[in-house]
């Protein structure tokens, strides 16, 4: 087993699937660190760590950048948050279990620009579809896989 683990940060503000990530960290030996907005607390186990920050925009990104290490992993909703952590060499994992890599940065960033010319022009936008089963599954298998690879394992 490797010594340096990589560090879980957790993008806690609206992250649907901690229970996941406790279970997996669990099996590793590694405590989860979540960082959330004191209006987005919600402890939910005691196999964590809560670091709670003032609400501030972009308040937990900027604390977990300027806490993350080259290998750590992040895991997040935020595509364009994402794509900064990969420029770092830190890997970023969204709730449905896709790993994002720095090769998908112009597509993010592209696909973010349209959002918001649609909404300036006032055009609603749908959300994503709801988080099912199976993407929880999904979500957990890669997280596990990645921890593994990290450890050895695989």
């Amino acid at each position: 087993m490797l010594q340096n683990k990589p560090a879980v940060y957790v993008d806690a503000d609206s992250c649907p699937v901690k229970g996941e990530i406790d279970q997996v960290c669990s099996d590793h030996s590694i405590i989860p660190q979540y960082v959330a907005t004191i209006n987005h607390y919600s402890p939910h186990s005691e196999y964590s760590d809560w670091k709670i920050i003032d609400d501030t925009d972009q308040a937990v990104d900027l604390f977990i950048l300027n806490r993350v290490k080259q290998g750590d992993i992040v895991i997040t909703q935020d595509l364009s948050f994402a794509v900064l952590l990969t420029s770092r060499g830190v890997y970023a994992l969204t709730p449905r279990g896709k790993l994002i890599e720095e090769a998908d940065a112009d597509e993010i960033m592209l696909r973010k620009h349209l959002r918001q010319k649609t909404q300036k022009r006032g055009s609603r936008l749908k959300g994503p579809p709801p988080l099912l089963e199976q993407d929880r599954r999904t979500f957990q298998k890669v997280l596990d896989d990645f921890l593994s690879k990290h450890e050895g394992i695989q």
